[in-house]
């Protein structure tokens, strides 16, 4: 299986294009690019721990990249207010989603037309409570259930504009626990069971990429 190292470098597993939308992602908004980043070397370690095959692996690794790409659509001063957001701004935030499956499905890539069902399915919840489509249980790929859980726990870590993120405990309690927005029932049983085993490994890979 490619190192994430290889995959992020030009040609070297991702497509092209795949790649040139990353690197471009981060020239404009550093922060959303380094939570991809995060997220996917997460996701690829949840794989590994579910038994997922080594290809299947690398290709959520790879996908997991792109996932937030839909967050081009949104405007700047709303990803980086230092407020909390309106319902207004709120419902905006929540369109990046469908409008990363509506980028990366336009290109007719393989690839990228698998990206594009995770980026569009990464916010929908094991409970059916998600969006934007409220899909539950296994209509939720596998790739999305697995980047769903990884993108929760390393948005409560991360700092935001509007505030500081938590440790990683705390982080882990409100996943695993719940904390009245977050609950144990958006996620589902078998990524919850291996989030718990290789905890160590999340708080290793978000404190050394940080």
């Amino acid at each position: 299986m490619q190192t994430l190292r290889k995959m992020m470098q030009p040609y070297g597993g991702l497509p092209p294009a795949a790649f040139c939308l990353t690197k471009a992602e981060g020239m404009r908004d550093r922060e959303t690019n380094s939570h991809e980043k995060r997220v996917s070397r997460m996701a690829e370690a949840l794989c590994r721990e579910l038994g997922v095959a080594a290809e299947v692996c690398g290709q959520v690794a790879s996908a997991a990249l792109l996932h937030d790409i839909g967050k081009f659509a949104i405007p700047l001063n709303v990803l980086r207010k230092t407020t909390p957001l309106t319902q207004e701004e709120i419902a905006l935030l929540k369109t990046h989603s469908a409008k990363g499956y509506e980028l990366l499905s336009s290109s007719g890539d393989a690839f990228l037309n698998m990206a594009a069902e995770l980026a569009w399915a990464h916010h929908e919840r094991y409970d059916g409570t998600g969006y934007p489509r409220k899909l539950k249980g296994d209509a939720i790929p596998l790739g999305a259930r697995i980047l769903t859980v990884c993108d929760v726990y390393d948005a409560l870590r991360q700092d935001r504009p509007y505030r500081l993120g938590i440790p990683h405990s705390q982080a882990m309690d409100v996943i695993l626990v719940g904390d009245g927005r977050t609950r144990p029932e958006h996620f589902a049983p078998d990524v919850l069971a291996a989030l718990r085993s290789i905890a160590n490994e999340l708080k290793s890979i978000y404190d050394t990429a940080s």
